[in-house]
């Protein structure tokens, strides 16, 4: 049965608030599974799963599943087309306060175009070793972008922070019900063995990013004397993540040389 059928039958209303968009080709899906090369021995969590095209491939791997999924009326869609696999769990919550996610697990997701920042932040908080997910061909754009380009800032600086980044293929419109306005992305995360304080980080990276057209210089007035000697002519758009890593690590610890 197809997913435009699945919701028919169960009289699902797309809710707007949510930026419901439901895969609906079978062949993305296995090739997202395929890409993610799961195994019985894997955890995945799946963030927004829908009318479950993706969650069905991914159960049919044997990992254990984790689907988290916000809007309780898909349940009966959900519940007929994975009834029979023993290993996922579907979680009717949002994912955004998820208490517990377990360690070494890999997310493998159609990410809600609606809340697609947050999510990131959320992936990189819980430290998921590995993410394949599908979002806006835009937002991919700018997770995969290079000091210099336009779509380069604060969502590219954070990912590639703690994770190697890289595209795998372009999703159109047309594979979704009810087709969005714009194509998507798939991108394969792989964490690196970074250790920073992902809350003080972002801090930083947000307030380099704040205008961005403006030099580091404006945009830190009020920390200049911290980056005594450092050239900050230059906009946080030109610089790479290995420098702005090392401006933050100077600036967190002057911070809590200031604190005592």
């Amino acid at each position: 049965m197809k997913t435009s059928d699945y919701l028919k039958k169960y009289g699902v209303r797309l809710k707007k608030h949510l930026g419901q968009v439901f895969l609906s080709d079978d062949r993305i899906a296995k090739r997202i599974v395929k890409a993610a090369d799961l195994t019985p021995e894997d955890v995945v969590v799946e963030i927004g799963a829908g009318a479950g095209t993706l969650t069905e491939e991914l159960t049919k791997t044997g990992a254990r599943v984790i689907a988290y999924e916000i809007d309780e009326s898909l349940a009966p869609i959900l519940q007929e087309r994975l009834s029979k696999y023993p290993n996922v769990e579907l979680r009717f919550e949002d994912f955004l306060k998820a208490k517990d996610v377990p360690e070494g697990a890999i997310c493998v997701s159609n990410i809600p175009y609606n809340i697609t920042g947050p999510l990131m932040e959320k992936i990189i908080e819980w430290k998921f070793k590995r993410a394949i997910v599908m979002v806006q061909k835009e937002v991919g754009e700018r997770i995969l972008a290079k000091p210099g380009k336009k779509t380069y800032g604060y969502l590219s600086v954070v990912v590639q922070t703690f994770y190697e980044v890289k595209k795998l293929f372009d999703v159109s419109r047309s594979c979704f019900v009810p087709n969005p306005e714009v194509d998507s992305t798939v991108v394969d995360l792989k964490r690196k063995p970074v250790d920073l304080d992902f809350e003080k980080f972002k801090k930083f990276v947000s307030m380099i990013f704040a205008k961005k057209r403006k030099t580091l210089k404006n945009n830190l007035k009020p920390f200049l004397s911290i980056f005594e000697g450092v050239d900050l002519s230059r906009r946080a758009e030109q610089l790479t993540v290995e420098e702005i890593v090392e401006l933050y690590e100077k600036w967190r610890r002057a911070l809590e040389c200031s604190r005592g």
